[in-house]
Formats: C-alpha cells, sequence, structure tokens
C-alpha cells in the first residue's frame, strides 16, 4: 500500500508585500472557494471543532493540548499557511523564515549589550477568533462574509489551534499591529528586536526596567501576557539564553542545558549500542533519532556536535 505523502506548506519561493496576496480584498466567497479548493458547503462543515484531533502532549514534562486538524481540515490549513506565508514579513522575524532560526534570532543579540527576554503566555490561545478576523477585515481587507469564514476554518475553540501548519503564520499576522508597536518603541530607542513565535528579544544600550513597563503595557492592550517566570532582563556584561542558545558579548555558544541533556542521551547510547535483539531495537530507535535530532540542532551553532551525529550514523552502520 502506497504512503500517504505528508502535507507541507508550499511558498513556491514566492515573496510579496501583502497587498499582492489573493487574500487582498477578497470580497466573493465563490473566489474564496476556488483559491482554496473546496465548496461553500465543506468550508462551513469543515469550521466546526469536531475536525480536530485534540489530545495532551506530554513530551516536554508539562501537559500540554494539542489541537490538531485532521483529513480535509488539514487540507486547507495548509493551503491558507502556504498562502500566508508568501506575504513578506518585517526583518525582526525570525521564525518561519527561510534561511533564519533560532540560531539568527540569538544571533542578532552578540555584543556587550543589556537584554530584555520574554515569552508571550499562552500565545495561541490568547490570538482569539476576533483577532484573526480583524486581520482579515481590516488588514487584508476582506468583506465580513470572507473574514468570517476565514475565521472560524482557522481557529478552534475560538482561539488559534495550538498543533496546525496556520498556527505560527497566522498568530503572527493576527498580532502584528502589537509587534509593529513593540518595533518602533525599539527604533525609537536605537534598540533590536527580535521575534521567534511567542519569544520576544530585545537589545540595546537603552533597555531597561522603564523600557520593559512600555513594552509590558503594549502588550498587555493588545490581549497578551508577558510570562512572569519567563522574563529576563539582562545585565550588558552577562551570558543570556536567547531561543536555547548561550549568547555573550564574544558569540554564541551551546546552552549548558543543551550540553547536558545531550551527555545524558550519549551515555545511554553507549550503554545499549551493542545490544542485539528484536525487542531491544524500538528502544535504540526512539534514543537514536532523539539524539541525532539534538546533535544536528546544536551543530548549527557548534559544528563537533555534527562531527558526533556522524559518529552515532557510523556506528549504527
Amino acid at each position: 500500500m502506497k504512503r500517504k505523502a505528508r502535507l507541507k506548506i508550499d511558498t513556491r519561493k514566492k515573496s510579496y508585500q501583502i497587498s499582492d496576496s489573493v487574500f487582498y480584498k477578497l470580497k466573493s466567497k465563490k473566489k474564496l472557494c476556488e483559491i482554496i479548493g473546496f465548496s461553500l458547503a465543506d468550508l462551513r462543515d469543515l469550521s466546526n471543532d469536531c475536525h480536530y484531533n485534540c489530545y495532551e502532549d506530554h513530551s516536554a514534562g508539562k501537559p500540554r493540548l494539542i489541537e490538531c486538524p485532521r483529513g480535509d481540515l488539514e487540507v486547507v490549513h495548509t493551503r491558507i499557511a502556504s498562502l500566508i506565508c508568501r506575504i513578506r514579513q518585517p526583518e525582526y522575524m525570525h521564525s518561519g523564515i527561510v534561511g533564519r532560526s533560532h540560531v539568527s534570532n540569538a544571533l542578532a543579540h552578540v555584543g556587550r549589550l543589556p537584554v530584555l527576554a520574554t515569552d508571550l503566555k499562552s500565545f495561541f490561545q490568547n490570538t482569539k477568533k476576533e483577532h484573526i478576523f480583524s486581520f482579515f477585515y481590516n488588514t487584508m481587507h476582506c468583506s465580513p462574509v470572507v473574514a468570517s469564514l476565514l475565521s472560524a476554518l482557522c481557529t478552534c475553540s475560538g482561539h488559534i489551534p495550538t498543533g496546525s501548519r496556520i498556527s505560527m503564520p497566522l498568530a503572527y499576522w493576527a498580532n502584528h499591529l502589537m509587534f509593529d508597536r513593540l518595533a518602533k518603541l525599539t527604533d525609537q530607542q536605537s534598540a533590536t528586536l527580535t521575534v521567534f513565535v511567542d519569544d520576544l528579544t530585545f537589545s540595546g544600550s537603552k533597555v531597561s526596567r522603564q523600557f520593559k513597563q512600555r513594552v509590558e503595557k503594549i502588550i498587555s492592550q493588545s490581549g497578551h501576557v508577558m510570562h512572569p517566570m519567563k522574563t529576563r532582563l539582562h545585565g550588558q556584561d552577562a551570558t543570556k539564553v536567547i531561543t536555547g542558545v548561550a549568547v555573550s558579548k564574544h558569540g554564541i555558544k551551546v546552552a549548558n542545558r543543551h550540553h547536558k541533556a545531550i551527555y545524558t542521551d550519549m551515555e545511554q547510547w553507549i550503554a545499549i549500542r551493542d545490544f542485539k535483539g528484536i525487542d531491544i531495537l524500538p528502544l535504540k530507535a526512539k534514543l537514536v533519532g532523539r539524539l541525532l535530532g539534538k546533535l544536528n540542532s546544536q551543530g548549527q551553532i557548534d559544528r563537533s556536535f555534527k562531527d558526533k551525529a556522524r559518529s552515532v550514523k557510523e556506528a549504527l552502520n
């Protein structure tokens, strides 16, 4: 039986201004159906929350609700996400953009400067249906009926779903006015802002407690909350962990917690790599997959981790 190809976002290497989007000034439901490739009756049916697979993910220790579109709704979300991702985003964005990553996000803040790092608490859940409607209606200038249908298609339980391809790009655009206000404040203070999904980082000589209060006010006015446990104001000489990367005045390096996690997995791998038997294979496959993922990820920061990944692969062969 032929395996079904996994859906993925396809931008066709296009990048254009928002006014060139197919959604811009879209007034007709019929045209929307042609763009997405489903009938109006189908789209209305897919707006129902019953088309999500909802479950708790415990992989990070703390349980997290995942709302994953299934069947035709997954196809619709992937199509909308592909079109939304073609709209050019500001320089401060580092997530979901080819050539950018959590590493480029961290690199933007290398230097002897104070840093404010924060996380938007429950970012997707706090990006409500009205945020989505406002984006399509006020920013994209769609008709009310088109904006209403799109906002219904792209939300679960009244907010951006936590496990869809649409989640990251649409959450940005639904909150772009907030991010733009933060960018304007940052420019006024001759500072640097980067955004990686729900992680916001500011650096500059004028980044201070007063600056933090102004940032918090803008975020609060936009219906979001700075995570109290994940907000840090770092001094200019401190080593900061930004999107999982250790940043100092000299450059970047692998954060200690990633060193520890890789060391732990490597020790387990060494302990079981020579074991034979069908019973151990699933455990070895899971461990090796996790270890290689960590090594390749940190290899973007330190090439020696890429070498370790090659050694693990050679040992497998």
